[in-house]
């Protein structure tokens, strides 16, 4: 039944009125034209929805049912009104994010915290998953962003450059004087390597270095955790790679040195990502641009 939606609100202003002249009063219409579009929902719902009499009009029982779901619906349309506008004034607001946990642990959670507190009524679900898993889920639309340590090359996602990291081999200084080394090439033939595991997006940035050198390098120990491969690097186990900027307190300390390479890994840069496709809300919008900051 195809009725014009403007006929519904005159009905529900006559039903709160109880009066057709105050109605076309509040209504800024002419009565006439009150009593004409009441007369027109009458017959299009083939019902009558109100009793006349020389005191006004009231609602017969089918106008009481129409008028209670007209009452829900407008309720409702207040409602979705009162949620839009605090999603405009971010005051309110959904977002699904996934990132790895190196690059969650030790740049986005600080971030975070300062995030929560500007926007404090934010709803952030966090998915923790490696750097390829968090790519599928951005392009399954599982997740609205996902944040990564990898510049995509995927033709459906946007990639936004948030800073740049640089990747590092590191060993104990007691696990370096023990290969006796004459240079880093040797390094190279007698240390034993530690990297993460297959598949994983560092490991393959990591891989392309090595392989780019003509160095065909095999890890003695895999790991799904780039925290793992750290702390059995200061216990003396072999050489790891792992991000300088995140490895401060190590390398100031000594604990972990890091190797000279003839040839530096290249900087890779951490951003947020997302369907290119999607519309994203004013919330994920609104993370982008605290990150960029």
């Amino acid at each position: 039944m195809n009725i014009d939606l403007n006929l519904y609100k005159v009905f529900f202003t006559v039903a709160n009125c109880k009066n057709i002249s105050k109605a076309a009063e509040v209504l800024f219409v002419s009565q006439p034209a009150v009593s004409k579009s009441i007369k027109t929902l009458e017959t299009s719902l083939n019902v009558n929805l109100f009793s006349r009499s020389s005191k006004g009009v009231t609602l017969t029982p089918e106008g009481e049912i129409l008028y209670n779901h007209i009452k829900n619906a407008l309720d409702e349309f207040s409602l979705g009104e009162n949620i839009l506008e605090k999603l405009k004034n971010k005051e309110m607001g959904n977002i699904n994010l996934g990132v790895s946990t190196t690059i969650g642990k030790s740049y986005f959670l600080p971030k975070f915290q300062e995030f929560i507190k500007e926007y404090p009524y934010f709803k952030i679900k966090i998915i923790n998953k490696p750097t390829l898993d968090t790519i599928k889920l951005v392009q399954e639309e599982k997740l609205d962003l996902g944040i990564i340590g990898t510049t995509s090359r995927e033709v459906d996602l946007e990639f936004i450059k948030l800073c740049e990291i640089q990747d590092i081999l590191v060993a104990s200084n007691s696990y370096v004087k023990s290969l006796n080394s004459k240079s880093i090439n040797d390094i190279f033939t007698q240390g034993s390597f530690m990297f993460l595991e297959n598949p994983n997006a560092t490991r393959e940035f990591i891989d392309n270095y090595f392989a780019n050198q003509n160095l065909s390098i095999i890890p003695d120990i895999e790991a799904s955790n780039m925290d793992f491969l750290i702390e059995c690097a200061k216990i003396g186990l072999g050489i790891t790679s792992v991000i300088k900027d995140f490895l401060h307190n190590e390398l100031e300390n000594g604990t972990l040195v890091e190797l000279p390479l003839e040839v530096p890994i290249p900087p890779r840069y951490i951003g947020v990502i997302y369907k290119n496709s999607s519309n994203l809300s004013i919330a994920a919008k609104t993370l982008i641009d605290f990150l960029r900051k």
